[in-house]
């Protein structure tokens, strides 16, 4: 299991990918090249139009280079409070309030804290073709 980096980002304006693009914080890129993070949380219903079985593009949200193709094989709903800290697909957390403090970093362009009852989108997904 891995950790989650010591430095995350903090986003302060909301970034709209194109159609079947998925960004990432650069500081997580390495951890999907090597195959560890094949989970995502994503706040919101912004991305509920795709679905298992979809292709998508996976992004370095501060270059904005496409850095691998991927296919989705799970697609959940959850809330914050329901997400766990530990996984093996996704990055850990040392606890909640930790897990919320980087969720925040994140989703900080809706003005506030991560709160226990917001929605999430949960997506696994497999790694097809990397562009390295």
């Amino acid at each position: 299991m891995y950790q989650t980096p010591e430095q995350t980002s903090v986003n302060n304006e909301e970034f709209k990918p194109n159609q079947c693009v998925i960004p990432f914080a650069p500081e997580l890129i390495d951890f999907i090249l090597a195959k560890k993070k094949l989970t995502t949380y994503r706040f919101g219903n912004k991305y509920n139009y795709l679905n298992v079985g979809d292709l998508i593009n996976l992004q370095n949200s501060s270059t904005r280079n496409m850095v691998a193709t991927a296919i989705i094989t799970r697609k959940a709903n959850t809330t914050f409070k329901d997400i766990p800290i530990k996984t093996g697909g996704h990055e850990s957390y040392r606890n909640k309030e930790h897990q919320r403090q980087v969720l925040s970093g994140y989703y900080a362009y809706i003005g506030r804290k991560i709160a226990d009852d917001d929605q999430f989108l949960v997506f696994d997904f497999k790694l097809i073709d990397t562009n390295k």
